[in-house]
């Protein structure tokens, strides 16, 4: 075991790096704290200065693919015209399906598996807060669907959509968005390349084109 003298953040890097690397490799289930411990080269008592659980672990995992697809995502909005509310909206329902496409087995292994029937043994989504299922699509304790939220939000104050309550609005198009995805993720899986990139492209469009109809004022 090697001596460590990085940063807090950065030990904690390492141990959020060692699990993912094991959860891809035997699924949640094969997650332990020793093998984390051990693939990160660090003490056991090293984890628990910074999980109090595996499951604390898996939240934190669970946090960080969000969190990191919320982040790619900001980058890119920042790039449009400020102003361009239907462009934003249409650029984050078309990059969230691609972006969980991108990384499906990891989205899949982290939210789609058995989960404990004891609320307090959960891992966590968002702020601590106990996931009852895959992914949650409530913007107080999701940034992802919070992100959409705010867009809806702004937009509609602008004048750019027609949404009689823009949050509530963000919860039917975050649950499309994650839908939408997760049947792409399945179709993929019995399909050819070339018709499952068919697929996604029509898929999309009509995600995209949902959106527009949705949001955008009439009349």
């Amino acid at each position: 075991m090697r001596k460590r003298t990085e940063a807090p953040e950065r030990r904690r890097s390492d141990l959020l790096d060692a699990a993912q690397r094991i959860v891809l490799d035997k699924g949640v289930a094969g997650l332990t704290v020793d093998e984390v411990t051990a693939r990160a080269e660090v003490a056991k008592g090293t984890f628990y200065l910074y999980f109090r659980s595996k499951e604390q672990l898996l939240g934190a995992l669970q946090d960080r693919f969000v969190d990191d697809l919320t982040a790619r995502q900001r980058a890119e909005l920042d790039r449009l015209d400020a102003g361009d509310w239907m462009g934003r909206l249409l650029h984050w329902m078309e990059s969230s399906i691609r972006g969980y496409l991108a990384h499906a087995d990891l989205h899949d292994a982290l939210f789609h598996h058995p989960r404990s029937e004891d609320p307090a043994s959960q891992p966590s989504i968002g702020h601590g807060q106990a996931a009852r299922h895959g992914h949650e699509a409530d913007p107080t304790i999701n940034t992802h669907a919070a992100a959409l939220a705010d867009i809806l939000e702004a937009g509609t104050a602008a004048g750019a959509f027609t949404l009689a309550n823009p949050r509530a609005a963000a919860i039917l198009l975050y649950n499309t968005m994650h839908g939408t995805a997760d049947y792409l993720v399945e179709q993929a899986q019995r399909e050819t390349t070339d018709s499952s990139t068919n697929l996604v492209d029509a898929v999309i469009s009509e995600s995209l084109n949902l959106c527009r109809r949705y949001a955008e004022p009439t009349g």
